[in-house]
């Protein structure tokens, strides 16, 4: 036990000096170089300022997209892959089989923009109204073809 309390206390007091001594030689040295650079005085016929604190970036094209945006493009998309869904409806070469996957996903998008339209506020009354009716139309397609209104053609 003893021999381990002299090994110790020999390595705590070489090691301890050596650090401390060169550590504030070091410290000092970049302290001095940090200050020389930041408190430079301006030279006659230059520009150059202190460095200063960052301020906040702001961005002018910066575009927050709120939920009646949302709602809008939706229904626009939704409306759009009605009227797609239309024409091939009248179309004699497109059969019935190859519509019923657009009419699947113009189902789905209905749904979404129910669960969409349900957030509005009252103040996007007349939005939530065409909305409203542009998914009836299409919750109304989907179940007249589902149904086999179409089958007559």
């Amino acid at each position: 036990m003893n021999k381990i309390e002299q090994v110790n206390e020999a390595a705590h007091s070489l090691t301890g000096s050596k650090i401390k001594s060169s550590k504030g030689k070091y410290t000092q040295a970049f302290e001095n170089a940090l200050n020389k650079a930041m408190y430079k005085p301006k030279a006659e016929g230059s520009n150059m300022e202190s460095a200063s604190a960052l301020h906040e970036i702001i961005s002018k094209d910066l575009n927050i997209i709120n939920l009646s945006d949302i709602v809008s493009g939706q229904t626009d998309q939704l409306l759009e892959m009605l009227d797609a869904y239309s024409n091939k409806l009248v179309d004699p070469q497109v059969s019935l089989k190859s519509i019923a996957p657009v009419l699947d996903e113009i189902s789905n998008n209905a749904e979404s923009l129910l669960k969409e339209t349900q957030n509005l506020t009252d103040s996007d009354m007349d939005l939530r109204q065409i909305a409203t009716h542009t998914i009836i139309t299409a919750q109304t397609e989907y179940l007249k073809f589902q149904r086999g209104d179409y089958n007559s053609f």
